[in-house]
């Protein structure tokens, strides 16, 4: 069924990598900022209509003086604000903090997520019991159902047991990950993984999957299915099977056993990332010619040691003219211990063998059957159409380094150029060549700048826009975040955003978008009818029930709304000088997380089972790397990025300078999603079966000395950095497979007017509003037009690979 965790994580859909880089432009703005709200921004001047920001005594943004501002010029300027002003903030959250002092006083407190259960860490042990007592009257219902009408209910009861589950093992896992107090992270984690467990074992119930099977081969019921009941139900039978149903009864609890041994291996994985080896290596000073200055201050006498922490390594990386001092941190920061590499080729045999289990090559041929690709061989068609197409621009980017290293080495031949070169010789030439633009593009995008400019490039596109609401006490794990919530001008609300942008110490570093909690219908629920009249209820301890849901303007019956949060890794300056100010990649960071975002609204659907991001994991990454187009439009950007002292909007010639920047040497990062995404496939293969001679490190180093650009280097193992071997295992090809649809819908649907409402809408209707009830192959199809895509067969997928000049 869909209860099925083994295959990917379902709330991790996206993480990102991103860098810091080193900032040092402060704001000259003080305390006493004035509010212009009249014109939606900040003047600067006393003497415009205003109010000041400690002029607001409620939760609800309160300008007295200005009665004749309608409501949305002051929630859009209060969306930037929220973000950019701590005092603001402050005095936005004012009444909340009066009701924290009244809920100690009472220990009546909020929980996470509005939920009071949550408010201690126990909590999540009581809603784990409670929807596990709700989860068995479920399966006895089903595994019972006997009458038409309660077989006629069979396929929305797996869903709301599912949906039951994922409500509490989404929340755990993001809690586990995020939460700064260790009890509730813990408390987290023990809850994740005793449902995660319980889920697996329903995964191979004989009794439900017959069930279901007698469901779908009677007419008389199936006649009455919607199309997107049909896709539900064929999700479900489709889990059974990849979860060896047909097996016998000792197989089936070997499949029980292996896939809850992958899980703790992905944990004890995940961690290692969390928790990465922190390395130093020692070095003479007098080799350290042309160190960033940010790491310069810190060294004192002749011998100074370096940290492998991320970003200093990427320092001395770009900046140390030494190549043997740029190799020694290449190593160290590139390393691992033999019991990481060990735990690493644990999972994937694992994997390997859950695979031959249930009768399988590999674990890549249980993962990609219900994804667009369907199976290996056409994943490699993919990559190796892409390849063969793009590897001489990539090769063009090489032969740039050679010569830039030949130059600066006075070699008379061209010379290797080695990982620890990459960055030293694109700074170079970047530098030399005048792509690296002179002005700081940083000023003009302020997080609160940002976030108000996606809420009015929703707004024209699809008619969504955000709204910053009331955090209440103990609603949420970090007083960072802020919340939106996200209105369709149509629909009315339609979901909820929790936005944790900013770093802090033991946060996860990578940006990702989670689903606490997914959209579906719950007014035709019956769950009264999920007890049978012969159970005393007051004996079986408390259950988990619904959300009541909300009416949706539009839409018969009532529904849960969506909740997700987006986490980044942003810099928070340290006082009150600034706003937090991003640089171009953390701002396609935020754009493409609210494309996850996006999708989470938009696709609401009657069932949790195809709500939103609930699809295959190669359809999934579209919306999002879409959104990354819109960043290079000088249109979208004259929407937001203005100049957060002088609110001055952004010079053409700034935007056009640092596009080309960004793009240089673009060919050589696709090339390396290329080779990780080949590598991903190889770990995944049935190489993994020959637990003798399966040796990651020997693949890896094969692999960069055919397929990457840049020799291997002996005393490395990057593959233990590579995260997304456990939340995206045999999956890491969609990100390319996404870039594709996404630069080929960009080109058809947006490039000529990226605010045009009619595309917004087509895309929203073709793509975006099914979730997963829709084959993928379809909703893309639609959208461009194009029959050959519908089809979803091998040619499609080659056609696909061919779209290299949208990458």
């Amino acid at each position: 069924m869909q209860f099925n965790r083994l295959m990917q994580s379902a709330t991790c859909l996206l993480q990102r990598r991103t860098f810091r880089p080193f900032t040092t432009i402060k704001s000259k703005r003080t305390k006493n900022t004035v509010y212009n709200l009249s014109h939606g921004e900040n003047s600067g001047s006393s003497e415009s209509v205003n109010t000041k920001a400690n002029q607001i005594e409620t939760s609800q943004v309160v300008f007295p003086f200005v009665s004749t501002i309608d409501k949305a010029s002051h929630t859009d300027e209060t969306l930037r604000l929220i973000f950019d002003d701590e005092d603001f903030w402050n005095h936005f959250t004012s009444r909340t903090r009066t009701l924290a002092a009244l809920e100690y006083a009472t220990r009546k407190f909020t929980g996470l997520f509005r939920n009071p259960e949550l408010a201690t860490p126990r909590g999540f042990h009581l809603e784990a019991e409670k929807a596990l007592r709700r989860v068995k009257l479920l399966v006895d219902r089903i595994t019972n159902a006997s009458t038409e009408e309660e077989l006629r209910k069979v396929v929305k009861n797996m869903d709301r047991l599912s949906d039951t589950l994922c409500s509490v093992i989404d929340t755990a896992e993001f809690i586990r990950s995020s939460h700064p107090d260790p009890k509730f992270a813990q408390a987290a984690n023990l809850a994740y993984g005793y449902l995660c467990s319980y889920m697996n074992s329903l995964n191979t119930n004989t009794d439900l999957y017959q069930v279901l099977k007698k469901v779908l081969s009677t007419p008389s019921i199936t006649s009455q299915f919607s199309s997107e009941e049909f896709q539900v139900a064929n999700t479900f039978l489709r889990d059974f099977e990849k979860s060896g149903i047909h097996l016998p009864s000792s197989d089936r609890e070997q499949f029980v056993r292996l896939s809850d041994k992958i899980i703790t291996l992905g944990r004890q994985f995940t961690q290692i990332l969390l928790q990465k080896r922190i390395n130093r290596i020692n070095v003479d000073v007098s080799l350290l010619e042309g160190l960033h200055p940010g790491l310069n201050k810190d060294i004192k006498g002749r011998i100074t040691s370096l940290s492998t922490k991320a970003w200093e390594a990427q320092m001395v990386l770009k900046s140390v003219k030494d190549e043997g001092v740029r190799k020694e941190m290449y190593i160290a920061a590139n390393s691992a211990t033999k019991e990481q590499i060990i735990l690493l080729e644990d999972l994937l045999k694992t994997r390997a063998e859950l695979a031959k289990l249930v009768g399988m090559e590999s674990y890549s041929h249980i993962f990609l059957i219900d994804k667009m690709v369907k199976n290996p061989e056409h994943v490699q068609t993919f990559l190796r159409t892409l390849s063969n197409h793009h590897r001489p621009k990539a090769l063009a980017d090489l032969r740039l380094l050679q010569e830039a290293k030949q130059l600066f080495t006075k070699s008379g031949t061209l010379p290797t150029v080695y990982a620890w070169d990459r960055y030293f010789y694109t700074e170079r030439i970047k530098f030399l060549s005048l792509t690296q633009p002179v002005s700081p593009i940083s000023p003009y995008f302020s997080v609160g700048s940002v976030i108000q400019g996606l809420s009015r490039l929703f707004s024209r596109l699809y008619g969504i826009s955000f709204e910053p609401a009331e955090i209440m006490p103990g609603e949420v794990w970090h007083d960072d975040v802020r919340k939106l919530e996200v209105i369709d001008e149509q629909e009315g609300k339609v979901g909820t955003i929790y936005c944790d942008l900013f770093s802090r110490n033991g946060k996860f570093q990578n940006a990702a978008h989670y689903t606490v909690r997914c959209s579906r219908r719950v007014d035709d629920d019956d769950g009264i009818s999920d007890i049978p009249s012969d159970i005393d209820i007051t004996e079986m301890g408390e259950l988990s029930n619904s959300d009541h849901g909300v009416k949706v303007n539009g839409r018969a019956g009532r529904y849960q709304l969506p909740v997700i949060v987006l986490t980044c890794d942003f810099m928070k300056p340290k006082g009150k000088q600034y706003p937090s100010l991003l640089n171009w990649v953390e701002v396609e960071t935020l754009f493409h997380e609210m494309g996850h975002a996006m999708h989470s609204m938009i696709g609401r659907t009657n069932f949790h089972n195809v709500s939103g991001t609930r699809c295959p994991t190669d359809f999934v990454e579209l919306p999002s790397i879409l959104m990354e187009h819109f960043v290079y439009s000088p249109h979208v950007l004259s929407l937001f990025a203005k100049h957060y002292e002088t609110r001055e909007t952004i010079p053409l010639d700034l935007i056009k300078t640092h596009i080309k920047a960004r793009l240089q040497f673009s060919a050589m990062e696709t090339q390396s999603q290329i080779f990780m995404a080949i590598l991903d496939q190889l770990y995944h293969s049935k190489l993994a079966t020959d637990s003798n001679s399966f040796d990651t490190t020997a693949i890896l180093y094969n692999l960069q000395d055919t397929v990457e650009l840049f020799p291997s280097v002996p005393g490395t193992a990057w593959q233990v950095q590579f995260g997304h071997l456990f939340g995206y295992g045999a999956g890491y090809y969609s990100y390319l497979f996404g870039r594709a649809l996404a630069g080929k819908i960009w080109k058809e649907i947006f490039e000529k007017d990226p605010l045009n409402r009619e595309a917004g809408q087509l895309f929203r209707d073709e793509v975006l509003k099914w979730g997963g009830s829709r084959d993928p192959w379809l909703c893309i199809g639609k959208a461009l037009n194009d029959d050959r895509i519908t089809v979803g067969d091998s040619k499609s997928v080659s056609i696909v690979g061919e779209w290299v000049d949208f990458l």
